[in-house]
């Protein structure tokens, strides 16, 4: 059963014997196999379940009303970057481009090394990645729905000798639309609400929206349930109060609210919780051809390419609705009705990079997270590499200029003599123009005091209190999380629920 707002107006008190807080990737796969396991499983979740009539293109209007803190979300530190973050059933999955990428086996060595655990490297592990993909029917982008925007991104980058091929995703039928950052109105997208909190829901649990915990209740080693309030989604009133008592707890509420979750309950071993943050940093450009694109025809992210010369960078086709995307590009008033005509001759390339990097998260007092993420200069410079690598191939296939939204360069870089200001010493991680979605690791998971979770996902200290979102990530993953987080939480999930876990189960 699924309850709303009009159910749950006055509050509500249950009993169960596992509570799964949030209901994004890591949640949703818990909340299945906790309740196929026979448990009465309840999940909480702080934004409200998603139709297609909510499925706009009016992409401001859904960011206000469906993503954590309007969709203006920040992490601060050595710059101020927008993270966007999806405040619904089903979380990020229903907002992201759907891509499924396994975890490269030089970061697997990294995270064995970090945790001390080989569940990295156990056949488990690539048996939860097998089930995953099934379940959301993985496969890569179609051709037939690339649309001319991510040929032509295929194009730029074959021209640079960046060479990858079709994106796989958890999509069926897509229909190259371009609107996955307001959710998918045709049904395309395999987001977890569609698919494993509906088998959870099949399976006998119960899942209640617009319920945002704040506190988990301990009595000695254990934790005995969770408390909060129930959330009018439009407005963030507040109009009830809830509590559920439980034999087992399920933190899956996010890498940022997690942390602050356990913080405001006193939960805290080793001084670990949000102690760290990680974030893939990156940039992205704008290149301006004179045959028309139509970047709004295609998939969202159909072509991506895995860097052969900088270990841990990726490029990515990308679109987005122009009043997201021209605020970095057009920017705002008379400006952007200057740029809007040549929208229609844009494609827009993107880069992700497992940067070393250093953060953390901490409540504040009004329990949302305040992030903090600081970047070296000389992590920068991979990006910066990158970048003009992307460009050049941009302008090399006939684009008339490239916008990077970095502001100490030309803000149209028309030659490759252009391009080569972004390798200039005078810019530093303070200068990179992104938005950090794939955020991770405030949680750790390790063996060592240094982590919070074991491998088994459970919290040091407690007996019952378990994790299960990209919080447990020891450090970046260098690809797309969601696959890597369905299949760390699939096996802690199966583990606490004694389903199995080896090939072919």
């Amino acid at each position: 059963m699924i309850y709303g707002l009009s159910d749950l107006r006055q509050g509500f008190d249950v009993e169960c014997d596992a509570v799964v807080v949030g209901s994004g990737a890591g949640g949703a796969i818990a909340a299945a196999n906790l309740a196929r396991a026979g448990m009465k499983t309840v999940v909480l979740e702080a934004g409200p379940a998603l139709t297609p009539e909510d499925m706009t293109r009016d992409a401001p209007r859904f960011l206000a009303r469906y993503y954590w803190e309007g969709g203006l979300r920040m992490i601060a530190g050595t710059t101020q970057s927008p993270s966007l973050q999806a405040r619904c059933l089903g979380g990020s999955t229903v907002v992201n481009s759907a891509i499924m990428l396994k975890l490269p086996g030089w970061v697997r060595d990294i995270w064995r090394r970090e945790t001390h655990s080989g569940m990295f490297h156990h056949p488990d592990f690539d048996a939860a990645y097998e089930r995953v993909f099934e379940r959301l029917r993985v496969a890569p982008t179609p051709m037939t729905v690339m649309g001319p925007r991510n040929l032509t991104a295929k194009r730029a980058m074959e021209q640079a000798g960046i060479y990858g091929g079709p994106l796989p995703r958890a999509v069926v039928g897509c229909e190259g639309c371009a609107d996955c950052l307001v959710g998918c109105a045709g049904g395309a997208k395999q987001s977890v609400d569609r698919t494993y909190i509906a088998d959870a829901v099949q399976d006998g649990a119960d899942v209640y929206t617009v319920s945002h915990v704040e506190r988990v209740e301990v009595t000695g080693k254990r934790v005995t349930g969770v408390t909060g309030r129930v959330v009018d989604p439009v407005g963030r009133r507040p109009v009830g109060k809830f509590r559920v008592r439980a034999n087992t707890v399920v933190m899956a509420a996010g890498t940022m609210h997690t942390p602050v979750i356990l913080q405001m309950s006193g939960i805290n071993p080793s001084d670990r919780v949000g102690a760290t943050l990680f974030a893939h940093v990156g940039g992205g450009m704008v290149g301006v051809l004179d045959e028309v694109v139509d970047p709004w025809i295609g998939a969202t992210q159909g072509w991506g390419a895995i860097s052969e010369d900088i270990l841990g960078l990726k490029y990515e086709s990308l679109w987005a609705s122009p009043s997201v995307l021209m605020v970095r590009w057009g920017d705002v008033g008379l400006r952007f009705l200057e740029k809007l005509p040549e929208l229609k001759y844009a494609t827009v390339i993107a880069l992700v990079y497992r940067a070393n990097v250093t953060g953390r998260v901490r409540a504040k007092r009004n329990g949302m997270p305040d992030m903090k993420l600081w970047i070296p200069d000389t992590e920068a410079r991979p990006v910066l590499r990158g970048m003009k690598r992307a460009a050049d191939g941009l302008l090399g296939i006939g684009a008339r200029y490239v916008h990077t939204g970095i502001p100490v360069v030309a803000d149209e870089l028309k030659t490759l003599t252009d391009t080569e200001q972004l390798l200039s010493p005078r810019i530093g991680a303070r200068h990179l123009q992104m938005t950090m979605n794939h955020v991770f690791g405030s949680c750790r998971m390790s063996e060592g005091d240094e982590g919070v979770v074991d491998d088994r996902g459970r919290v040091k200290g407690l007996e019952n209190l378990y994790i299960c979102d990209a919080s447990i990530f020891p450090s970046p993953s260098a690809v797309n999380p969601q696959a890597t987080i369905m299949a760390m939480c699939d096996l802690i999930s199966r583990r606490l629920g004694d389903l199995p876990t080896a090939p072919h189960s």
